[in-house]
């Protein structure tokens, strides 16, 4: 995989994509199946209860899932076919920012299974899940 096209990834993914610029999901480093998210947790990424909105949580996950997948093999265009996901723990309340990891497990033709953890700025481990991202083309 070249560097170009895992740059590439990263700015179709920080400046093409809605729902990532919506919510502040930023791509922020990418290597051949193993990818970083960020985010700053805002008050509408809340629920109720002053935590993050467990959908706020896997959207972060499954971006790093999608990302990770993405770097294996140049030209796919990935979609989530399944997902299980854990929620952990709840974040620190003085968090502020939220991170994601994506690995790929396993790496097939039109499936590729990724883990994905999300953690706080405080390090606390919040979120693990596996996703099965299906390449469409």
């Amino acid at each position: 995989m070249t560097r170009e096209y895992l740059d590439h990834i990263i700015e179709e993914t920080n400046h093409n994509d809605p729902y990532n610029e919506t919510n502040g999901l930023k791509a922020v480093r990418l290597e051949e199946g193993f990818s970083v998210v960020e985010m700053t947790l805002l008050p509408e990424h809340k629920n109720i209860w002053g935590t993050p909105h467990g959908g706020i949580l896997f959207g972060i996950a499954d971006l790093a899932a999608g990302i990770a997948a993405d770097s294996v093999r140049e030209g796919m265009h990935i979609v989530t076919a399944g997902s299980s996901i854990n929620f952990l723990a709840a974040p620190d309340p003085q968090a502020v920012k939220l991170r994601a990891e994506g690995r790929v497990i396993k790496a097939g033709r039109h499936i590729n299974v990724v883990q994905a953890d999300v953690y706080d700025d405080r390090e606390n481990h919040l979120v693990t899940g596996q996703f099965n991202m299906f390449n469409t083309k």
